[in-house]
This record gives structure tokens, sequence and C-alpha cells, in this order.
């Protein structure tokens, strides 16, 4: 890159270094941007948890995880690389299969930011060697492992003097319960600073080191969904086992009743409530008549609860389903199981939620680029203005009938020069091992135009002629 000179004139005087801030409220390491207690960390991690293991928010975070960690990563040069260049990047992507675990689990484990809004993952470098467990010998900086640092394990984040800028975290890693703590480690504190972690951060807001969590605006639907379904349990209970009712002479019941009456009335009460609460099989009731209707001054039956509610339970539990699911725009989940929908709806819905795996993946990659590969160079002492980016592969497998229907009308026109990229994008998109960037494309790979779609009118029986005939095979061909 050419040097670039300053001009000689005056420059208006104005401060370079920061001054404002992202106003995020921090004391004593915790960070209190969250109003409610349930949702404010590290209260929100039991809350998420929770949450976590409903099966319409499970099925939805499963889908996320699911579609990111398939998706294929590598690590790709500048654009048009020099041998070093293009030599550091192939050095990148063998570091990603050096490591202790694979990048595929690595991934799937930075997608708990999806339930939690943050993942920590401490990168651990080793020289490459064969006596360090390396599969190369080559004694450069590479990758030994990125393990999580788990989310529970968290204690409070660690910002400089100014309150601006994240220099580390507190690990606490004494586990714990409700009922007792208990750790197998001498050390139970653990500071790690700020260049020896990634963070990953889903719906990062005002740099929050704790990220915004994909179930947090689930929290309300999941909550009176959650309700609903216990009080719908116990409607469904009552039905089928009724209410349990015992009928006593009403002088038991009152003020005026003797202490032997007095008790008798105080233990039916509690064998009704023994009996609705299952802690009682059955009960033993007295043949007692009155002697003057000759009917029975003790009874008891079940009260048979009739559901005749003015409103629908189910409907209305499921809308709390479809509000959650849309919070993650995978509300697709849905179709099938509703006797409404279309191919063109729920190509719709998948090309949206294709869209916000993207994004995710985006957040993923920027952590990488940022973070990871500047202090891996740094690490081996390459001072390189042009580094080397991660990218990952097309999200949606192609539909090779509609690829190769688009691949014929492109080069039946000449739209675009058939070189060794394109050869190659058609080659992986066929499964076909890809060939040097640098080799040329022979003349027998060339296309040949058998459908001469693109020759217009020249004649009425070739291509798009305006008068095809049944002599004209090309007329049949509806993709002409």
């Amino acid at each position: 890159m050419a040097e670039i000179e300053a001009d000689d004139v005056s420059a208006p005087r104005l401060r370079l270094s920061e001054v404002g801030y992202t106003g995020l409220h921090v004391s004593n390491g915790q960070i209190l941007e969250e109003s409610k207690q349930e949702l404010r960390f590290p209260e929100s991690i039991k809350t998420y948890k929770k949450m976590a293991m409903d099966t319409t928010l499970s099925s939805a975070l499963g889908l996320y995880e699911m579609m990111v960690a398939r998706v294929g990563w590598r690590c790709v040069p500048p654009k048009d690389p020099t041998p070093a260049e293009q030599a550091k990047a192939d050095f990148v992507n063998s570091c990603l299969e050096d490591m202790e675990h694979s990048w595929f689990e690595f991934i799937k484990e930075a997608t708990s930011m999806y339930t939690f809004g943050f993942s920590v993952h401490e990168k651990v470098y080793r020289q490459r060697l064969k006596r360090t467990g390396s599969k190369y010998n080559d004694g450069l900086i590479g990758l030994r492992k990125l393990p999580i640092r788990s989310q529970d394990t968290i204690s409070k984040w660690i910002f400089d003097s100014t309150g601006r800028n994240l220099v580390g975290l507190e690990q606490d890693v004494t586990f714990s319960d409700d009922l007792y703590r208990f750790t197998t480690l001498k050390d139970t504190k653990v500071t790690i600073d700020r260049p020896k972690f990634l963070l990953f951060r889903s719906n990062v807001k005002r740099d929050n080191p704790e990220g915004v969590s994909l179930l947090k605006n689930c929290y309300q639907s999941w909550k009176w969904r959650l309700a609903l379904e216990e009080h719908e349990a116990i409607g469904v209970s009552r039905e089928m086992r009724g209410i349990p009712v015992i009928y006593i002479p009403p002088h038991y019941m009152s003020p005026d009743a003797s202490v032997e009456q007095k008790a008798i009335y105080d233990y039916y009460k509690r064998a009704v409530t023994n009996l609705h609460m299952n802690e009682q099989t059955g009960m033993v009731m007295p043949m007692a008549y009155d002697p003057d209707s000759k009917q029975p001054l003790f009874k008891f039956e079940l009260m048979s609860v009739m559901g005749t509610k003015g409103y629908d339970v189910g409907s209305i539990i499921q809308r709390y389903d479809n509000k959650m699911l849309m919070a993650f725009y995978a509300d697709l989940l849905k179709m099938g199981q509703e006797k409404v929908g279309s191919f063109s709806l729920a190509g719709a819905k998948t090309n949206i939620l294709a869209m916000a795996i993207e994004h995710r993946l985006m957040e993923i990659q920027t952590v990488l680029n940022t973070d990871l590969i500047p202090q891996l160079f740094a690490l081996n002492k390459w001072a390189d203005e042009r580094l080397p980016t991660f990218v990952f592969d097309d999200l949606d497998e192609e539909d090779l009938d509609e690829f190769s229907k688009a691949v014929q009308r492109i080069f039946s026109v000449n739209a675009v020069e058939f070189d060794r990229p394109v050869a190659n994008l058609i080659r992986k998109k066929l499964g076909v091992e890809e060939k040097a960037v640098n080799e040329k494309v022979a003349d027998d790979e060339l296309p040949n135009n058998r459908s001469r779609s693109g020759d217009g009118g020249a004649t009425p029986f070739e291509g798009t002629g305006t008068n095809p005939t049944k002599e004209d095979a090309n007329a049949a061909n509806k993709e002409s």
C-alpha cells in the first residue's frame, strides 16, 4: 500500500480520544440493565435453563443450533492474494483441524449464547510440534483448543478505571445449588484477562458483555403459557376425578356445636383435603340416618365438574406458542400442525428464518475475524496489513434442478464468461472437487450451447425463433 502523507494545512482542533459513555449500567462488576430480577444475571441463568426445557422453546433453540452448527467454515485470503498470504490462510485452516476438539463442537458450544445471551471461550494456544500433540512440526503458534467457560460460573465482569472497556472477567468454579455449595478445586475463583478469551454475544446493545438472550422476548408469553397449562391440568384432573363433597348435619358446623361435634367436623374437613391432594385413598362413613326424614346424616360423593367454560384454553396456549416461535422467526415449525398454509407461505417463512440464521452466523464471524485471527498472527510475529478472514458456506443446500436451469439460461445468452472461478462454483454446487484457481479452462470444458436459446429470431427453426414449428426440437423445452 502506498504511503499517505498529510497535507500541509491547518487541521481543526479536535480531541481524538473517547469522551462519552455507552450508558451501560454497571455496579461492582454486575450489569444492571434488566429491570426484572428473574432476567438479571446471574438469576437469569436459572430462568433461561428452565425456559430451555420447554418443548416449544427447545425446538426453536435446537433448530438454531442445528442450522448454525451444520454450516461449513473456512479461512480465505484477501483479494488477489500473494503466495505468502495464501500460505497464511492455509495455515489458519490447518489450525482448525489441529485442535483437541473439532471445529463443529466449538461452534455448537458457541450457540449457547442464544440461550444465555453470551458465550465465553478461552483461547488456548500451543507451539505446533509433534511432542506437544500437534499434527505438524513447523514450530508455529497454533490453536490447541477453544473451550467454553460455562455461563453459570461467570461471577463478575471487570472494567477499566474509565468504565468503558472490558478488561477481563472473574470465574467462580464453586458448584452450587439451592441447598449447598461445593468444589473440588483449591482456587475457586479465576480471573481471565480480556485478550485471553473470545466473547460471543447475541443482540449486542450498549456493548453489554452479557448480550441479550433470544429467550428474553419469549419470557412473558412463556410465563403465561406455563400458568395456563397448570390450570388446564388441574381442570382436567378435577373433571376426571370430581370434587369430593361430604354432607354432615348443619349443627355440627355451628359455633354452638359440642366439642365432639366440632371434632367430627374438623375430621371431615381434613379428609376432603387429603382426598383432593391424593394423600388419602378412602374414608369410613358412619351408617347413621335421621329418625324423621330417614335420610342419611352423613353422605359422601364426588361432584362432577363439567367443562362448560366460555373459552378455549388450548387455543390460548397455541397462541402463546406461536408468539414464542415468532420471536425466533421459527413459526414454520407449526406449519403442518394447522389446517392452513401454502407452499409459497412456507417458502417465505423459510427465507426469513434463513436471514435470521445468517445474521447469527455473522455474529460469530465478526468475533473470529476481529479477535482470533489478529491475535494468532501477532503470536507468530506476522505484521500483515491484509489479514485472511473466516467465511461460512451457504446456509441452504442448493436445489440442483433450479441451479441447472439458471446455468442453462446464463450461458445460453453468454451473460458470464466461463472461467475457472465460475467452473469451480458449478463443481462445488455439484459436490465435485474444485480445481486450482490458476488452472485455465480447457477448450473441451467450455459449455456446448446446444439449446441455441440465445440466437433470438435468427431462424424460424432455432432457439427463440418467432415461429417455431414441429420440426424445432427446442420448442418443447419450456425452460428455454
